[in-house]
């Protein structure tokens, strides 16, 4: 199997960043490409910032901010496309894979462990499920 495409999903999250991490070392060890996929809805940016609705304004600064925890990958020499779905996490980030031709998924965990993951869900748990291509789960360090 060839790997020109790997998708990372990053929430901002520390686990999230080392998963970032260790796809950028893989994308340069095969000379694959990254997209890094933040899943992001104005409602929630709209929740936090009551007095800001300019969704375009909201979605360019998740892609600013996205843009910034790639940073250390695009240094690296790797080529990183970032990209914001609006989406919830698991489907945005499967249609994403399906839409860039990704031949890996990577993403981060927190290692909640399994009681916590059924109760409050996991990208981790699910997007293997869903994805239908092969997904890279490193665990939180």
């Amino acid at each position: 199997m060839t790997v020109t495409t790997i998708l990372v999903a990053h929430d901002g999250s520390d686990h999230a960043a080392q998963a970032l991490d260790w796809a950028a070392g893989l994308a340069g060890q095969v000379g694959a490409r990254l997209v890094v996929v933040r899943s992001w809805s104005p409602l929630d940016d709209l929740a936090k910032h009551r007095d800001h609705a300019d969704f375009h304004e909201m979605h360019d600064e998740a892609l600013a901010e996205l843009r910034e925890w790639c940073a250390g990958a695009v240094a690296a020499g790797v080529e990183v496309e970032p990209r914001v779905v609006e989406d919830l996490p698991v489907p945005g980030i499967v249609t994403a894979a399906r839409d860039c031709s990704a031949d890996l998924i990577v993403c981060g965990t927190r290692g909640r462990g399994a009681v916590k993951g059924l109760v409050l869900g996991s990208v981790a748990r699910d997007l293997p499920m869903k994805a239908h291509l092969p997904v890279t789960i490193v665990p939180a360090r």
